[in-house]
């Protein structure tokens, strides 16, 4: 059993403690007598050596050591001693396939058992014989080293491969989450987070995929051994403490899929000491706007894979339904991926017309990825009757040279070419009715491109050409109407800097190899009016990242209202249909897929808004017109930026709620402007409002303190901008 805490091996200076706790006064233990066990033991940490991966890979050994944890597939081993080398690990994991025959804390020989990486986790595979031995052999103590946390901008790997498959202790550790709680189907549990004392180097408080500096500081908490993991949402604060009170609490520290995780030992207690609260609300504009949406619906289909239980289907149906007539507004035309069916769709708009009281309708065709028996996917779109009709909606496959192991459909292509798509462009044509005067003619374009899984090599490929043929769909509108309404929307499964999304945003390359004209821009990304903080619709192991898109042509730019990213599923856990732990408000709305849904606004005849980056977090700003009407309000982000969305032409004051000790100063070159805490702005139709106001802190010396407070706003008009942005 553990019965001492001592340190093996120095540990490297971190944010959290970096000594020794002794959980009580046993004596250390004792080597076992060389002729009480077999002659050709290679210890673990041999096995393990001093880098990343095993020097005997493929090579059978034998060894011996402490159970310190079971799993269903497999144990992990300690040697009891170890060899005070702080480079290798003392600890391994023991692969069996199946459910070992071995108990935490039994002394155990693994005979025959080869030396292994598996996605660079170093294991011991197809062990020829685990046997029993005397507990006497394991010693009657056992060292463990207090773990050493990740932290911003330092490698994981240089602070958590020397413990791999090791036992360790856990002082005080108490931290923001990053990652909402992930259930897997095989019953795996984890959460993503940063220790809270190192939460003020991370900006703005959450971890993106693009800044892998911040990245580092991840702790994932597995329950990989047993332990129970609360369900926790983004920015909820989780404290994991020792089921004994007075000691640390102790994990295992594991390695799976590129991260390092902790596996708290049964019964330590993993618990949320407070929640985040959210401020997520869409807002529903009046009838002289309408909205676009885009929603991946996480599976939402039969297939065996899926929501095989039609108890759970209906209850999933009617959840999704709520998400899109709550957290969505009622959006008028809302672009589906991960309908399983296209019956599926026409259930979904069957429930939310129930839900809301207002007629939906579903167009939607089967492509390749419908006919999956496991995991359906079909591309749909959801209008609203009573505003939107549809002209004409088909799906645009297209066809390739190259095989990326798409099912093949009868007719679909021509001989010797092979589908792009599994999940074809659906693109409809429709009209939009309201107060504007003639229906809006729009048309949509629902993706689904290549998921990440597997070889990204090839991914990247495969998502490029989809994007190709994406651009290519929008330049055939744009050859017969330059100022076409088009609207390219869904779940691009990449970033916005990605190569695919380029090549959406700016077309392909020309054919002749020539350079692409400068400054061309096929569409542009309606998420270019959005904070820094707000651009992410998915979280995967704990960072924040865009996988979820929106573009617009340069003739939809000029009637562009606003946009927004709907944070009411990726910063929260997967919500059992009827469940409500975990999520805040209503729960129907919250926790209904692993995407954030998408809403545009645009505004026929002319949309306008403001933008703004204060450099001050958290500061409320109120937009108020020339009656002296307050007609919005909203607060700066943890990065000081803002945003008015859909307003009309006019005059209006911004209005800052400073702290005591700031003063807001004129725009560079305007002396003659008073210091304030107002500052009016002009909206025009079509166009975005630019102005850059700083503040300075009267307590700092003079010259000391520039660039508090910077607001930048838009300026140009589309037709000024070319079409790229407003």
């Amino acid at each position: 059993m553990i019965s001492q805490l001592s340190a093996p091996r120095p540990l490297i200076i971190r944010i959290l403690l970096a000594c020794v706790l002794a959980l009580t006064a046993r004596p250390a233990a004792a080597t076992p007598a060389p002729s009480e066990l077999p002659d050709d033991l290679t210890p673990i940490y041999v096995i393990q050596g001093d880098g990343p991966s095993t020097p005997l890979s493929r090579k059978r050994v034998s060894t011996f050591g402490l159970v310190i944890g079971v799993q269903s597939n497999g144990f992990y081993l300690q040697d009891p001693t170890g060899d005070d080398d702080p480079a290798t690990s003392d600890g391994i994991f023991v692969y069996t396939s199946s459910a070992p025959r071995v108990k935490a804390w039994e002394c155990v020989l693994v005979r025959g058992a080869e030396a292994t990486e598996y996605y660079e986790k170093t294991e011991l595979t197809t062990p020829r014989s685990i046997e029993p031995l005397p507990s006497e052999l394991c010693g009657s103590g056992f060292s463990v080293p207090l773990a050493p946390l990740p932290t911003p901008n330092v490698d994981p790997e240089s602070l958590l491969e020397p413990f791999e498959g090791m036992l360790v202790a856990i002082e005080e550790l108490q931290g923001v989450v990053q990652g909402p709680t992930k259930r897997f189907s095989n019953g795996n549990v984890e959460i993503a987070l940063i220790a809270e004392q190192a939460l003020p180097f991370v900006q703005g408080g959450r971890v993106f995929q693009s800044n892998p500096d911040d990245a580092a500081g991840l702790i994932f908490l597995g329950n990989g051994l047993g332990a129970e993991l609360p369900a926790a949402a983004w920015g909820d604060r989780v404290q994991v403490r020792a089921a004994e009170p007075g000691v640390a609490a102790l994990a295992v520290v594991d390695y799976s899929f590129g991260k390092y995780l902790l596996l708290p030992l049964p019964g330590e207690k993993i618990q949320v000491v407070s929640r985040h609260e959210s401020k997520e609300q869409t807002a529903q504009p009046d009838a002289g706007a309408f909205r676009v949406c885009s929603f991946n619906v996480l599976g939402l289909g039969r297939g065996l894979d899926q929501l095989r239980d039609a108890t759970d289907y209906e209850a999933a149906l009617h959840q999704r339904a709520a998400a899109i007539a709550g957290g969505l507004q009622h959006c008028e035309i809302v672009g589906l991926q991960e309908t399983g069916k296209p019956e599926d769709a026409e259930n979904l708009a069957r429930v939310l017309t129930e839900v809301s009281g207002l007629e939906y309708s579903a167009v939607a065709f089967a492509g390749p990825g419908t006919a999956s028996p496991d995991f359906p996917l079909t591309n749909s779109l959801l209008i609203r009757d009573d505003r939107v009709t549809v002209l004409n909606a088909r799906n645009e496959q297209a066809c390739t040279r190259f095989s990326f192991s798409v099912r093949l459909v009868p007719g679909q292509c021509p001989a010797r070419l092979l589908p792009l798509f599994s999940r074809p462009p659906l693109v409809a044509d429709l009209l939009v009715r309201g107060p504007w005067g003639e229906d809006y003619p729009l048309t949509v374009v629902v993706n689904h491109w290549r998921s990440k899984r597997g070889d990204e090599s090839v991914n990247v490929v495969h998502r490029t050409l989809q994007a190709e043929h994406a651009a290519s769909i929008v330049q055939a509108r744009l050859d017969t109407d330059p100022d076409a309404h088009v609207v390219v929307l869904g779940d691009l499964n990449d970033f916005e800097a990605s190569r695919p999304v380029e090549t959406l945003r700016h077309g392909p390359e020309p054919a002749d190899g020539a350079a692409r004209e400068p400054g061309h821009v096929l569409l542009w990304h309606a998420f270019d009016s959005l904070p820094l903080l707000e651009r992410y619709t998915y979280i995967f192991n704990g960072g924040s990242q865009t996988l979820d898109h929106l573009l617009l042509t340069p003739g939809t730019v000029p009637d562009f209202g606003g946009m927004d990213i709907a944070h009411i599923n990726a910063d929260f856990p997967i919500a059992e249909p009827n469940g409500t732990e975990g999520v805040p408000g209503d729960p129907a709305v919250y926790g209904s897929s692993d995407h954030d849904p998408l809403v545009l606004t645009l505004r026929p005849g002319g949309g306008a808004w403001i933008a703004g980056s204060a450099q001050i977090p958290n500061t409320p700003v109120e937009l108020v017109d020339s009656a002296g009407t307050a007609v919005a309000r909203t607060e700066s982000d943890a990065l000081g930026e803002f945003r008015f969305f859909d307003l009309r032409p006019g005059a209006y004051s911004l209005h800052f709620a400073l702290p005591e000790q700031i003063t807001l100063l004129p725009p560079a070159g305007d002396s003659d402007g008073p210091s304030a805490a107002v500052f009016p702005v002009k909206v025009e139709r079509g166009r975005a409002t630019v102005v850059e106001l700083s503040a300075r802190d009267r307590r700092a010396d003079v010259g000391a303190a520039s660039a508090l407070f910077s607001i930048f706003y838009g300026v140009e008009s589309a037709e000024q901008a070319d079409g790229s942005a407003p």
